[in-house]
């Protein structure tokens, strides 16, 4: 049975509640952008990309901003990712390459395309995570992400085999260590598991063991004869065992044949996948996984049969597909389940979703991009403040991603508690409140002694109209909530703010435009409206609902 597709109303709430699932945050160049479309026309734009990303370049300096004490091999403003460190454990070039890749990779996310592109590259770092503090590489960590980003929405067997001998998976899981004379289990298992089935479904540890021996004689080369060269994936005969593979009656008592010679690993590998692929259990655990990071962490009995079981069953049918998960993703988000009232303001935001949403929705501003080292110096602040919100990309917990995601019965409420509130609240306030300055010493001249802060006043002169209170609150709670809140805390919000305690909204009106007309006016309330714009807002933004999406 197909999945159940949407014929409600396809409104500004619709349309709201689908970009801020899809992209980071709903900004109200966003929503001008697609009002008017249908559904369709919205999620087959969401779903129409490619990855034309431009490396990341060096932006960085010494300690001492001397751009030739460190990394001199690659010339300032240039790209490092295909030139190697020498030597190989510099570390003090590898922390500036890697602080150089986060904040490319936070710039992607601010700056984003009005697709799924970026969120689905969040969505695969997550369900097939490496960490930072163990692959210390910053050209394996570059090449991964590229690798998730360029087929995120593509073929998931594609996907999977790729990920499986890509040099920062290799080295993460210890696949490189997996050898015919000592088979090594790490990421046989966690390909089953995490990866492709989930803990339960019904293998068995000799299936674990078996798998372990397919994949035997994969490594990766960052050097050849002593000399730093960027990683490469290698498949070495000798190490690799060429006996058959048996696996259990969850796999149908399939034998996977052994394979000698230059091609075995490759043979075996997609034989192993292909098993894998037609056990049923694979697709609805992929589904699950797509379920709990667009729709809700909790999948009630009902969402199992109505949702997952069809999706699970497109996934299957698509097997081959190159477009695979965009056409599972589409029909996801097309359903009548999707924008069903229990789905809407149902998951607390991920920091990523929460602090690059509000730098998108506030439009914080950013340098030119001939400017590398400014925007290199802003983009890390930011990387920086999504990782004291509670989310370090290139950190997740464990090879299982963020607990958020997996965690029974917790999901994504985990991001929010009494210890998290607070850092979660100031940044949104940092981003509202707060300002980035580069220092004088910069390379680039032009560089030097900026300051980037959000202008609220050209933020609220996108709304319909900011100098009435009444539809600059209603306007604000649009943008900032899921759901409404009550006429009691909008008219105490207008009158604690905007009204200055008094009653007429004139006094409001009068001020903001006194100083629209002349921001140097010396009418002195006039002259507190930036500032009391920001305590408005600040202010909403303390609230949990702000919190949801």
């Amino acid at each position: 049975m197909p999945i159940t597709p949407y014929t409600g109303p396809f409104g500004r709430p619709e349309l709201q509640h689908l970009l801020r699932r899809s992209l980071f945050g709903c900004t109200t160049a966003d929503r001008a952008h697609f009002e008017g479309m249908s559904l369709d026309q919205v999620v087959n734009e969401l779903l129409t990309f490619t990855n034309d990303t431009t490396p990341p370049v060096r932006a960085y300096t010494d300690e001492n901003g001397d751009p030739n004490g460190i990394d001199a091999a690659v010339p300032f403003g240039s790209t490092w990712v295909d030139t190697p460190i020498t030597p190989l454990n510099d570390t003090d070039v590898i922390e500036v390459r890697i602080r150089s890749f986060a904040a490319w990779w936070m710039g992607l996310m601010r700056g984003q395309q009005r697709n799924l592109r970026e969120k689905l590259t969040l969505f695969w770092h997550n369900h097939l995570p490496t960490q930072v503090s163990i692959v210390y590489q910053s050209e394996m960590q570059y090449r991964q992400n590229q690798l998730l980003r360029s087929g995120c929405k593509g073929n998931f067997k594609q996907l999977i085999h790729d990920v499986s001998v890509e040099p920062a998976m290799l080295f993460y899981l210890n696949g490189y260590l997996n050898v015919a004379a000592a088979p090594d289990e790490n990421y046989a298992r966690e390909l089953f598991e995490l990866f492709t089935l989930g803990q339960g479904s019904g293998y068995t540890e000799a299936d674990v063991q078996a798998a372990a021996r397919v994949l035997t004689g994969w490594t990766f080369m960052v050097e050849n004869g002593g000399t730093p060269v960027l990683p490469q994936t290698l498949f070495f005969p000798p190490n690799h065992t060429a006996s058959d593979k048996q696996f259990s009656a969850f796999f149908n008592n399939t034998v996977i044949q052994g394979q000698t010679g230059p091609d075995a690993g490759e043979t075996e590998l997609n034989a192993l996948l292909d098993m894998i692929l037609a056990v049923p259990e694979c697709s609805r655990f992929i589904c699950r996984e797509l379920y709990r990071f667009f729709v809700h962490g909790e999948i009630s009995a009902e969402a199992e049969a109505e949702v997952i079981g069809p999706l699970a069953q497109l996934f299957r049918e698509n097997v081959d597909a190159p477009d695979q998960i965009a056409i599972v993703l589409r029909a996801l988000l097309t359903s009548d389940h999707f924008f069903s009232n229990a789905i809407r303001g149902c998951m607390v935001k991920n920091p990523v979703d929460l602090v690059v949403g509000d730098l998108r929705l506030f439009d914080f501003p950013i340098p030119d991009p001939g400017l590398v080292e400014a925007r290199y110096l802003v983009d890390l602040e930011h990387y920086w403040l999504t990782a004291y919100a509670g989310m370090n990309l290139m950190a997740p917990p464990n090879v299982a991603g963020w607990p958020a995601y997996y965690l029974y019965p917790s999901y994504d409420e985990l991001w929010l508690d009494t210890a998290t509130y607070p850092q979660r609240n100031n940044s949104l306030l940092a981003v509202v409140y707060g300002s980035v300055e580069t220092p004088s010493n910069t390379v680039q001249p032009g560089s030097a002694d900026l300051a980037f802060r959000v202008d609220i006043i050209a933020f609220v002169q996108q709304l319909s109209d900011p100098a009435d209170p009444n539809a600059l609150i209603t306007d604000l709670v649009d943008l900032l909530y899921v759901n409404p809140i009550s006429d009691a805390v909008k008219l105490q919000l207008k009158h604690f703010y905007l009204l200055f305690g008094q009653v007429s909204d004139i006094y409001w009106t009068e001020a903001y435009e006194a100083y629209i007309a002349d921001p140097n006016t010396t009418n002195m309330t006039a002259q507190l409206v930036p500032d009391i714009l920001r305590w408005l807002i600040g202010d909403m933004q303390k609230a949990a609902e702000r919190h949801l999406y």
